[in-house]
């Protein structure tokens, strides 16, 4: 075979550049000469290992990994990778037939050759399909890192200027939405987060623990909230409101508010939790401090009664407020007699006066009530 090689090595590169166009484009002199020279090193290297049953394999692996990865770098594909390797595999084969021809050689060594041949290809392709696959899984793992940094970017308070959120996002080709919904994400009950859940190409990720977060633009529809659920099946997911890009951040905040609801029981424990249909439960409950200093302000009358009878009033006081003072239908929802609800209500208005008249302080009332019971405590 080896006065063969350097025809076959001609015929081998002339026919990859003829038969697979990626390799055949107008090439200077220097990339033509890397083709030839790697055609070179396989033909060579495969007669070696004809001849010496035990090579080291040390350098050849090095060189094909080298090679799998600069096919990565050049933005080709495994398929014409082993189209090419493919078209040498045949001109060697073809090669060898008319070897076997002008020698005579014994059909078991032309079998024995066959086999070794094809070995070899599969043993080529599978090192430089590593190498392909080293540099597409860094360049992913760059991509990730830099939509991660758009997303923060994004969140960043103060917010950044939109002129470098448009800049980046052009350099990792993502287009910029109008408006945009934020998720949270919480890994309990389960524990952990699939590492690479399938998200689609428009949405941004942070998934990084301890606030794992994505950015999905708005707005968001029912298929999405499903592919949601799928993707972090078993994790505790809440979406916040649809909101302008620049307000982001609020959005965010919500939906970590309603995660933290979950967890408390507030809420109720789904797949996916959406902010806007917990908008009054989210409000009431978003700043406990505030909530207190109203609770005190507008239910301290109800301190005067002993504990039970505070517990009665203050359940019987907010039925009536949401019954809008019909005395009968606050008497249902309690299963009551309705003339103990008149006589409660008479011992409420006598404790708070005016203020159950006063709109401002109604609503006030109602809406402390309101966040206890939500809480589930009682006053």
């Amino acid at each position: 075979m080896r006065p063969e090689l350097p025809g076959l090595v001609e015929e081998m590169t002339r026919e990859i550049r003829r038969a697979v166009p990626e390799y055949g484009r107008p090439l200077d002199d220097a990339h033509a000469g890397v083709l030839r020279e790697r055609v070179q090193y396989a033909v060579k290297l495969f007669v070696d290992l004809l001849e010496h049953s035990q090579p080291a394999r040390t350098d050849a692996e090095r060189v094909f990994r080298g090679v799998g990865r600069a096919e990565g770098h050049s933005g080709r594909t495994l398929d014409q990778l082993h189209a090419a390797l493919r078209v040498g595999g045949r001109v060697a084969w073809r090669r060898v037939a008319r070897v076997e021809q002008q020698r005579s050689l014994p059909a078991v060594d032309v079998s024995w050759l066959a086999d070794r041949l094809f070995v070899f290809l599969d043993e080529l392709a599978g090192v430089a399909v590593r190498g392909y696959r080293e540099v597409q899984a860094q360049a992913s793992d760059a991509g990730r890192g830099m939509r991660r940094r758009l997303l923060q970017l994004m969140l960043n308070r103060p917010g950044a200027s939109v002129s470098a959120v448009a800049d980046l996002a052009r350099t990792i080709g993502w287009t910029v939405p109008e408006q945009c919904a934020l998720v949270a994400i919480d890994a309990e009950p389960s524990g952990h987060l699939r590492p690479d859940p399938v998200l689609g190409p428009d949405v941004l990720a942070d998934l990084r623990e301890p606030e794992p977060c994505l950015l999905l633009p708005g707005p968001v529809t029912s298929d999405r909230l499903q592919r949601l659920s799928a993707a972090f099946h078993g994790a505790r997911v809440a979406v916040g409101p649809t909101v302008p890009v620049a307000e982001a951040p609020a959005s965010l905040r919500w939906a970590r508010q309603a995660l933290r609801l979950v967890a408390d029981g507030v809420l109720p424990d789904v797949p996916v939790t959406v902010c806007a249909e917990h908008w009054s439960t989210l409000w009431l409950l978003s700043d406990p401090a505030l909530l207190k200093q109203v609770t005190k302000r507008r239910l301290t009358p109800l301190n005067g009664f002993p504990p039970k009878q505070r517990a009665r009033l203050a359940g019987t006081l907010f039925a009536w407020l949401q019954a809008q003072g019909n005395v009968q239908e606050a008497a249902t929802k309690l299963r009551v007699h309705p003339r103990t609800v008149r006589y409660r209500m008479r011992q409420i208005e006598d404790a708070f006066g005016g203020d159950l008249h006063d709109p401002a302080a109604r609503f006030e009332i109602e809406a402390a009530l309101r966040a206890l019971d939500l809480l589930g405590i009682g006053y």
